[in-house]
């Protein structure tokens, strides 16, 4: 029995073991079957797209230029990947054996064995596997991120830029999946690859055929914001570069008044026909008390000043005179100026024109010489008119004032205000919308007789660009202040006074009435037998203070004036009102019998004079202008090579005749044109003046000859009338006008 159960055992063990090779080749059959299958699913999910297949190893075509290709740094191998993993995990093993097991005859000898497949990865594996690859891409992408987020400002996030990003990391991760003799090889030349998160490594060969436009096309918005920033830089740093004067235009107050700078303080102006007006500033400290007879005296320290805004809204008196008529007018504090300007700005300065006027030295001031508001705004130029000293608070030279001046000299204390007041323009005229570089001094009569002895001063460029002077006197001072002098030391018996004290103590009214008759200036009219124009009386004084050299020595040196001087007047300058009333008509006879009265019959000149001229008012006037005004102004340009001389020949209507007043009244707007005629003269001396005022200069076909007759048009002439027959005849400059 023993036996056969032996045997029976033995061929049960037989049996076992012949089953057990049997199922060993059926697990190795369907082994090599499954691993058939998984290396055809590796092949199929190789030919997968890589963008398709997130957290899958792709080994990128093409390695680009600018990265270091390290072996394991952007890498890591799949065996360490599971070794992070939990040991306790179960793996997958071949469910046959767990089957064949199970049908085992309830056998629990046999054991159970699960042999793990290694061509496949558990789902929790391959989570895990996907969970850290995630991390380490996130983690990576950050760092290459960081340094662009501190030099571009941040922006919305673009979900297309990450995944590139993404797909770049992810073709990063399979550059160890090359031959070992590929990595040893990129060991050795150590290529570098680009870390840029706004290209895709994997589209790199796809878009190099790609126009450069689209390939710019990610880069639009940083490219936009830079140039923003440097747009906006340059505009803070324009606007931060504190110019010249920053402010180009003042504002309006209640849409009337409006303020400015001068070198004293503020001052505030009105607005009128267009324009603006400031009135009454001062520009000198006042001539009184102890400043009486002294040149005047600069606003240079603030107790000379106002404290606030100044208001220069109306007109302040002139300068203490009198009048023709013998009429008291104006104050002895009066060193003021009126501006006035088409725009109080800084950004187009305008020329400036001067206006100094006055009847004669003695008074007449300002006469016609006053600025128009709607003419300042329609040519363009700022008008600037001071007042003046006149008379004898203005020009009286005497030895006891030199005694108590330094330097030792008297005189010319009204040349000194024009030259204060000039320096004020240097100073303060920008504030005013004026260039202070472009300075035109105008006078008329008396004034003009002052323009043309400042336009002989060497230092006339500090002052002024340029000079008019319209029906001025022709006689200079020829005599020097110690002449002078003793001329006038009769003044000081008629005031009875022995010193400077006593001057500076008398009121101002006495010392203008006190002057002499022979001072004054009488109306034109033909020079009478008695009369000696050696003996007139000379205002201005060669005080060597202002007026160093003799004019004429001056304008006769080859190199001519320090600056541009235009000279003119008008036909019938010397006509007046008086003369005109003397007779209620004119007949031939009573201007043959004025004309025989005069030195003209002495000289046995009168009848000639009677045929050059017409026997009416309008002859007799011209006849008067000749040899007072016009002709001495013509032989004073002649020895002034470059100095054009104009003469206004346009009779005005309702007279007939070119009064003394009719060009200032024209260049000023006081002239009201009535016939075309008019308007076309209206129209030639204003573009004559304002050219001038703007350029400096006469039109070189103006200039071409030495007298410019200005009428309906301006023509150019060699001569004027009959000047030539009165200078060969001695009566010009002998009996010209002093003033």
């Amino acid at each position: 029995m023993s036996d056969k159960t032996d045997i029976s055992e033995q061929k049960s063990e037989d049996k076992k073991d012949i089953e057990l090779e049997e199922r060993e080749k059926m697990l190795n059959a369907e082994n090599k079957a499954h691993n058939k299958e998984v290396m055809e699913e590796k092949t199929e999910e190789k030919k997968v797209p890589t963008e398709l297949k997130e957290g899958m190893e792709v080994k990128p075509k093409k390695i680009p230029i600018g990265g270091i290709q390290m072996p394991g740094f952007f890498t890591r191998s799949k065996s360490k990947e599971r070794c992070k993993e939990d040991d306790s995990v179960e793996v997958e093993g071949v469910e046959l054996i767990q089957k064949s097991t199970e049908n085992n005859d309830n056998s629990n000898s046999q054991t159970k064995i699960k042999l793990p497949n290694p061509f496949r990865k558990s789902k929790v594996e391959e989570d895990g596997d996907k969970t850290t690859e995630q991390k380490e891409k996130k983690k990576l992408l950050n760092t290459i991120r960081l340094p662009l987020v501190s030099v571009f400002p941040k922006k919305k996030k673009d979900d297309n830029l990450e995944n590139q990003a993404q797909a770049g990391l992810a073709s990063m991760e399979t550059l160890d999946d090359k031959s070992t003799d590929e990595k040893s090889n990129d060991e050795k030349n150590m290529k570098n690859v680009a870390l840029d998160d706004k290209v895709d490594i994997e589209n790199q060969d796809r878009t190099k055929d790609l126009p450069l436009t689209l390939k710019l096309k990610d880069y639009k918005v940083v490219i936009g914001i830079a140039i923003l920033f440097i747009i906006t830089i340059i505009i803070i740093i324009i606007m931060a570069l504190p110019g010249k004067n920053s402010e180009k235009s003042r504002p309006l107050r209640d849409g009337k008044f409006i303020a400015t700078h001068t070198g004293c303080g503020q001052v505030e102006g009105t607005m009128e026909e267009g324009a603006y007006a400031f009135r009454g500033i001062p520009y000198a400290r006042p001539p009184i008390g102890d400043l009486r007879f002294r040149y005047a005296q600069q606003l240079d320290s603030l107790q000379y000043c106002w404290n606030g805004t100044l208001p220069t809204h109306n007109s302040t008196p002139p300068c203490l005179q009198i009048l023709s008529n013998g009429t008291l007018l104006g104050q002895e504090d009066c060193l003021t100026l009126d501006v006035i300007t088409p725009s109080v700005s800084y950004d187009n300065p305008l020329p400036v024109v001067v206006l100094l006027g006055a009847d004669s030295f003695m008074g007449g001031s300002p006469g016609k010489m006053v600025a128009s508001p709607k003419v300042s705004r329609l040519k363009e130029v700022v008008f600037v008119r001071p007042n003046f000293r006149l008379g004898a608070l203005g020009f009286l030279a005497l030895q006891a004032l030199s005694e108590s001046d330094y330097p030792k000299t008297s005189g010319n204390y009204g040349l000194s205000d024009v030259l204060a007041a000039l320096k004020w323009v240097q100073l303060n005229i920008e504030h005013f919308g004026g260039d202070k570089k472009a300075v035109t001094i105008f006078g008329h009569r008396a004034g003009a007789t002052l323009v043309t002895a400042l336009a002989s001063m060497r230092d006339a460029k500090k002052y002024f660009a340029r000079a008019w002077a319209s029906s001025g006197g022709a006689v200079f001072p020829k005599k020097t202040v110690a002449e002078a002098e003793a001329e006038n030391q009769s003044y000081m018996e008629s005031v009875q006074c022995e010193d400077a004290g006593c001057l500076r103590g008398l009121e101002a009214e006495k010392l203008v009435t006190s002057v002499e008759d022979t001072w004054r200036k009488a109306q034109p009219d033909l020079p009478m037998e008695d009369e000696k124009p050696e003996e007139g009386h000379q205002w201005l004084v060669l005080d060597g203070r202002i007026l160093r050299e003799y004019p004429d020595e001056v304008w006769s040196k080859e190199e001519g004036l320090p600056v541009p001087l235009v000279l003119g007047t008008t036909a019938q300058s010397g006509a007046t009102e008086k003369l005109l009333m003397k007779h209620t008509q004119w007949t031939d006879a009573l201007v043959k019998e004025h004309i025989s009265r005069s030195v003209l019959s002495t000289k046995n000149l009168s009848e000639t004079a009677s045929k050059m001229y017409s026997s009416t008012y309008k002859g007799l006037s011209s006849l008067i202008s000749d040899i007072r005004t016009v002709c001495p102004l013509f032989s004073l340009s002649n020895q002034m090579p470059k100095v054009p001389f104009y003469v206004v020949t346009q009779p005005r209507s309702g007279l007939g005749y070119a009064d003394v007043d009719s060009d200032v009244e024209v260049i000023l707007g006081g002239y009201k044109p009535a016939v075309a005629e008019e308007s076309r003269y209206f129209s030639s001396l204003q573009k004559l003046f304002y050219d001038y005022v703007n350029r400096g200069v006469i039109d070189q076909e103006m200039t071409g000859q030495k007298v410019l007759l200005v009428g309906p048009e301006v023509l150019p002439n060699s001569t004027y009338s009959h000047c030539t027959f009165w200078i060969l005849k001695n009566i010009v400059p002998l009996y010209a006008a002093l003033d």
